[in-house]
């Protein structure tokens, strides 16, 4: 296989070299030595295909489990028709999250450093409850197999040089951003239309505490018309890569709010619509 690296290291301006052939093997381990450290990646090819990026991935994700953990997830990314057709896409980008990725949001303080360029984001994941999940091809279907939501923020990273290409295979070499998932209270759910009509309804607005202020307002229906269809789409992908759902999956479903974090800023996330209060998590940055 032959990759092709620009002659740019991104944090250092520093030549990288002739373009040179490089196998997936040792872009894998790059990718996992600039996630480790929290660095842009050097100027990639924007001819690199999406299998050879899928594979890179792989291969990044091998590196870091030992630090991060076994599979736990999966997440949709660019789950909008805007996002997709400015990517030529015509579906969402798939994701894996690792174990460690997760933790309860608590109010501790986060560095801004957390990532090579941090982007923060309200995300509604929704845990599965049995490998029914596996056999469903409908909304109606997949929602049975759901245990509960999970209100949450994506402390999310782009690992991509300023100067980079984004396309979507760029996108998927560094796992579509996923680093780290602060989760909120577990929320009920229990599979039936008329929980699901209630989840379409949802308002999610987050907050910048120290301004009061609006940073964003969406209903759940801007998760792919309904998050049902998010995690139906999860479930396809899957099975086009031979995978499979296992109980305690916790799926992603998009972005509903994007702020990029600065010292001192405070964000709150509050749910409403699921519960007889609103459900509310925070993160706070440093």
């Amino acid at each position: 296989m032959r990759l092709l690296v620009c002659a740019v290291v991104a944090f250092s301006n520093q030549a990288f070299g002739e373009e040179k052939a490089m196998d997936c093997k040792a872009l894998g381990a790059l990718v996992a030595e600039h996630w480790v450290s929290r660095t842009s990646l050097p100027l990639l090819s924007p001819d690199l295909s999406m299998d050879e990026a899928v594979c890179i991935r792989d291969v990044f994700l091998a590196h870091i489990q030992p630090l991060m953990g076994r599979p736990l997830g999966y997440k949709a990314a660019v789950i909008t028709p805007p996002a997709q057709r400015d990517l030529g896409l015509k579906e969402p980008l798939g994701g894996i999250y690792l174990a460690a990725m997760f933790r309860p949001a608590d109010g501790a303080a986060i560095p801004v450093t957390y990532g090579a360029r941090p982007i923060v984001e309200a995300k509604l994941l929704a845990v599965v409850k049995d490998e029914a999940i596996n056999d469903a091809r409908t909304v109606e279907e997949v929602a049975r197999s759901i245990a509960f939501l999970l209100p949450s923020i994506e402390l999310g990273d782009s690992l991509a040089n300023i100067h980079q290409k984004i396309t979507a295979p760029i996108l998927t070499v560094y796992n579509v951003g996923a680093r780290a998932v602060l989760t909120g209270t577990p929320i009920p759910f229990d599979g039936t239309e008329a929980a699901t009509e209630k989840l379409k309804r949802m308002i999610v607005t987050t907050r910048n505490v120290e301004s009061n202020t609006i940073v964003d307002r969406q209903s759940a229906e801007v998760i792919m018309g309904n998050p049902m269809n998010a995690v139906l789409w999860i479930v396809r992908n899957q099975h086009a890569r031979g995978g499979r759902l296992v109980a305690g999956d916790r799926l992603g479903l998009g972005a509903m709010s994007r702020i990029r974090p600065t010292p001192g800023l405070h964000i709150t996330t509050i749910w409403e619509g699921l519960t007889p209060e609103p459900v509310m998590v925070e993160a706070v940055f440093r």
